[in-house]
């Protein structure tokens, strides 16, 4: 990638949903030439998805994420597990990794009854491949714009969090929900595709896509690289924390926020306090890094145990309208 892609790249990372004559606009380059090189990234796979960020808890759903460490198991039934994984309506989000665990998924649930039907159904295809299985659930999430794309020097300002620990559903229709649907597989997706498979006008689509956004159902808009061709490694750190005050917690979030390296932050209750998503050109940074954060948090970090994502396979917070009642 030059430098006329990773501003493209940010800009789409700062608001996907952006049409190309909005993007030229900013990086200097014709709306042509934006719509070639986004359809270039797309073909030679560097973005894997334009997802469409949405607070779960305003759908009446908490989120919790599972980290599995597998055995006694070949590609052919990996490769069903994460078929199966994919296919599954709760779930929003999947990962292999490199680490103390072998796949990561995050599922929605509306209670502990149903994340354990989730998890039940998963043991009873898949038990006996599983060695070691890890629950957290988020409190809190935050996304930070990729400066580094772009060597920003003064930080961006941080994405308010997505999703909380207590679910508050907003009133919706089914014409809602069909919204968030087809944002959920592509935030790129037009008001205009979308009408044609609604009986809803453009306008109307419009109209509904604003009062999602103002109601805090939509956070952001934003794409998913792909780790195999992306030309930075993705690392997520799980740490655990002793004796940690709210002063340092802030001090810690307010860290994460202008390293332009760290791209998203979860506050979470499980094995481990938090996480942090860096992507990083090589290992030396990765370690760099974590000596700094070693260094200035030493009187808080008790442990932690970093995983390198190597692909993603869904990201999507809204896979489907079943359970919405």
């Amino acid at each position: 990638m030059d430098l006329k892609d990773r501003k493209i790249l940010y800009q789409l990372d700062v608001n996907s949903r952006q049409t190309n004559s909005e993007i030229a606009k900013k990086v200097g380059l014709s709306k042509q030439v934006v719509g070639f090189r986004i359809k270039k990234l797309i073909e030679e796979k560097v973005i894997s998805f334009f997802y469409s960020v949405i607070d779960i808890s305003k759908l009446g759903f908490t989120v919790h994420k599972a980290f599995l460490r597998l055995q006694n198991i070949d590609r052919e039934k990996e490769k069903e597990l994460i078929e199966f994984l994919v296919l599954h309506p709760n779930v929003v989000w999947i990962a292999s990794c490199d680490g103390r665990f072998d796949l990561a998924f995050g599922t929605w649930a509306k209670d502990m009854d149903f994340l354990d039907k989730t998890l039940t159904e998963l043991n009873t295809k898949f038990g006996e491949y599983i060695a070691e299985r890890q629950i957290s659930s988020i409190i809190r999430g935050d996304y930070f714009v990729r400066d580094y794309l772009i060597s920003r020097k003064e930080p961006s300002d941080y994405r308010e969090s997505f999703f909380g620990a207590v679910p508050a559903a907003v009133k919706m229709d089914s014409n809602d929900w069909s919204i968030l649907v087809a944002l959920g597989r592509n935030s790129r997706t037009t008001a205009v595709d979308i009408s044609k498979e609604m009986s809803l006008s453009t306008d109307a689509i419009i109209d509904r896509i604003k009062k999602l956004e103002k109601s805090g159902v939509i956070r952001h808009y934003n794409f998913v690289p792909n780790e195999s061709q992306y030309p930075y490694l993705h690392y997520k750190v799980l740490i655990g924390f002793k004796n940690i005050s709210e002063e340092r917690e802030r001090t810690l979030r307010e860290y994460c926020r202008i390293n332009p390296n760290i791209v998203y932050i979860v506050k979470s209750l499980g094995p481990w306090e938090f996480e942090i998503d860096l992507e990083i050109k090589n290992a030396e940074k990765f370690r760099e890094i974590m000596m700094d954060i070693k260094t200035k948090f030493n009187d808080i970090l008790k442990d932690y145990s970093a995983l390198h994502i190597y692909q993603i396979h869904k990201y999507n917070f809204c896979p489907s309208t079943q359970n919405k009642n």
